[in-house]
């Protein structure tokens, strides 16, 4: 009876350890929108023909010669940074598939280009201010054409898609790696080994397609996108943890107790 006990109470914790681990999701930490309906996109393919480069298009920026600077609208999602939202910045992205990555389709058509490398940025950019002049907003000072609200280096992106509609993708899933990095958010409450991002690739032009054994052809689209991680687990929830691989272990060792008395 006492082993059956302790059988039933282990196993309601393991219950709960399971419960625990796959609640856990990511969260979207920050968001993004262009201002136009433009192209803000653009997949070159290299001259190879097996590599390639993903890249923002557009001409507004915060210093002289940044014509690949997009104007957008940016939001933290973050309670605690309420008041940074809808921001007016300019997004620059410039990221890379080297030569020996072609293209692959499946049997539903959908296009796959992996092995893209590269970075980005959000600055914090009204036109309507100078640039080095401070804007308040809430209790935060950004300083326009200045301040990082978000940026970051990536490896292992993916473009996917099919028709027109399509996305920009770093997912740990697929052996993504993304560190974010911000003049704003602090990132205590996030695992940073969970970062990833999801870019929305919209009305592509000419549609997703490739040549046999050659990189995804030469596209342009327009889209945003979004930020995301994992919270870090609470120390209730590590304790809870604990309690439980503890309860699983208690169950193995009675195992082990009732066969060598058998």
């Amino acid at each position: 009876m006492k082993l059956l006990a302790t059988l039933a109470s282990a196993s309601a914790l393991t219950l709960a350890v399971v419960s625990l681990s796959t609640s856990a999701q990511a969260a979207v930490e920050a968001q993004f929108t262009p201002d136009t309906n433009a192209n803000d996109y653009a997949w070159i393919k290299s001259a190879g023909g097996t590599g390639g480069e993903l890249r923002t298009v557009g001409t507004n920026g915060p210093t002289v010669g940044c014509t690949d600077c997009v104007a957008t609208h940016f939001s933290f999602l973050d309670p605690t940074l309420s008041a940074l939202a809808f921001i007016p910045t300019t997004f620059q992205l410039d990221a890379n598939a080297a030569e020996g990555n072609p293209a692959t389709v499946n049997s539903a058509g959908v296009w796959t280009q992996t092995s893209i490398d590269g970075g980005f940025h959000f600055t914090y950019f009204d036109p309507h201010f100078a640039v080095g002049t401070t804007q308040t907003f809430g209790s935060h000072s950004l300083v326009n054409g200045i301040t990082n609200l978000l940026s970051g280096v990536f490896t292992g992106a993916y473009i996917q898609g099919a028709g027109g509609s399509g996305s920009a993708n770093v997912t740990i899933a697929n052996g993504g790696h993304l560190v974010l990095s911000s003049d704003e958010l602090t990132f205590a409450h996030i695992d940073t080994a969970t970062e990833e991002f999801a870019l929305n690739l919209l009305g592509a032009t000419p549609n997703f397609g490739a040549r046999p054994g050659q990189a995804l052809t030469s596209f342009a689209a327009n889209g945003g996108g979004n930020f995301s991680a994992e919270p870090i687990p609470e120390t209730a929830t590590w304790a809870l943890l604990i309690v439980g691989f503890g309860g699983m272990g208690a169950v193995l060792r009675s195992r082990r107790r009732l066969a060598l008395a058998a």
